[in-house]
C-alpha cells in the first residue's frame, strides 16, 4: 500500500464537490473509493491493526472463534470466512477489514464526526480517496480472498511462520506437509480452513497474495452496506502503510476537513439527506437523530 504525500483541506460541501468532481487524477485502469475518519492523525489500517488491539490481533484466532460461540444465531446463515468477518465488523468486533464506500458525500460525513469534547480536544477529519486498479478488486467468493480471510483462523505463531516463508517457491510454499521435514505446517493448516468453505480447492496458495491488500465487493447481505454503498480493504499478514509496493499500488490520499468546519458541513450534508439515521439504518441511530433534531 502506498501513502501519497499531497493533501488538501476544503472549507465546504461545495469546495469538496468540487475537489472530487474535477481535481482528482484520472485512473485508466481502475476506480475510486472513498474512507473518512473523524481524526485526521489516525493510522490507516484496520482496527484490529491499530495499536491499542495488539493483544487481540495476537489473539485474532479466539476471539473470532468466541463471538460466533456466543451468538451462533446470528452467523448461522455465512457459509465463508469473509461473510463472518463483514458481520463481526458490522458488530463492532475489530477485524482485518476496513470499510470503505463508493459514495465520497457517505466519506465526508464521516470525517465530520466531532470529537466527544469530554475525552479528547477537536480534530480535524480527513477523507481518504483511494485509487484501486482494477485487478485488485475482488468478489466476496474470490479464491484469493478466501485465503486471506482464513488467516483469522490462525494463531500467531502460524501467521509468523507463513511470513517466514513468503520466500519460499511456489511448489514448495505448497508441499504437502508430513511433519519429517517436507511442507510448511502453517500453510497446510490454512489450506484446511480453506477447504472447510471451498472443499475443492486446490493447494496452489500464491505466498504474496497473502500479504496484499485487496478491495473486495461484499454481498449485499445488510441495510447498513446498502445505505453507505460500502465495500471493504481486507489486509493480509501485515499491515505496511508506509512501504510502497513495487507493482499494482493501492494509493491513500487525504483531503483534510478542519475541526472548526465539521458542524456546518454536516448540516449541508443533511440538506441532500446523507444522516446518520440514512446511513446507519438501525433503529437506535434513526433515534439518536430525532433527539439530536429536537435537541435546545
Amino acid at each position: 500500500m502506498a501513502v501519497g504525500t499531497n493533501t488538501h483541506t476544503v472549507q465546504s460541501l461545495s469546495q469538496y464537490l468540487d475537489l472530487i468532481q474535477d481535481n482528482l487524477p484520472v485512473i485508466s485502469d481502475g476506480f475510486y473509493t472513498y474512507r473518512g475518519e473523524r481524526r485526521s492523525d489516525w493510522k490507516i489500517a484496520p482496527g484490529i491493526m491499530r495499536d491499542q488491539f495488539a493483544n487481540l490481533l495476537e489473539n485474532e484466532r479466539h476471539a473470532v472463534r468466541e463471538i460466533v460461540s456466543i451468538h451462533p444465531n446470528e452467523f448461522r446463515d455465512d457459509h465463508s470466512m469473509f461473510d463472518r468477518l463483514v458481520r463481526m465488523q458490522h458488530f463492532n468486533l475489530p477485524t482485518r477489514l476496513l470499510d470503505v464506500t463508493g459514495n465520497p458525500l457517505v466519506a465526508l460525513f464521516n470525517a465530520t464526526e466531532e470529537v466527544d469534547s469530554r475525552l479528547d480536544s477537536p480534530s480535524d477529519g480527513r477523507v481518504y480517496y483511494i485509487s484501486i486498479p482494477d485487478t485488485r478488486r475482488k468478489f466476496y467468493d474470490s479464491d484469493a480472498i478466501s485465503c486471506v480471510a482464513n488467516l483469522a483462523n490462525l494463531t500467531a505463531e502460524e501467521k509468523a511462520e507463513i511470513l517466514a516463508n513468503m520466500t519460499v517457491p511456489f511448489a514448495a510454499f505448497n508441499e504437502v506437509y508430513d511433519g519429517l521435514g517436507s511442507g510448511i505446517k502453517a500453510v497446510d493448516r490454512l489450506l484446511q480452513f480453506i477447504r472447510m468453505e471451498k472443499p475443492s480447492f486446490r493447494p496452489l496458495i500464491k505466498s504474496k497474495y497473502l500479504d496484499r491488500l485487496w478491495y473486495v465487493v461484499p454481498k449485499l447481505s445488510n441495510r447498513r452496506i446498502i445505505a453507505q454503498n460500502g465495500a471493504f480493504l481486507i489486509f493480509g499478514l501485515t499491515d505496511r502503510p508506509n512501504i510502497p509496493e513495487s507493482q499494482e499500488p493501492i494509493q491513500f490520499r487525504g483531503i483534510v476537513i478542519p475541526a472548526n468546519r465539521k458542524r456546518e458541513i454536516r448540516k449541508s450534508l443533511a440538506t441532500l439527506g446523507i444522516t446518520e439515521s440514512a446511513l446507519f439504518p438501525e433503529i437506535d441511530k434513526a433515534a439518536g437523530f430525532i433527539v439530536e433534531k429536537y435537541r435546545q
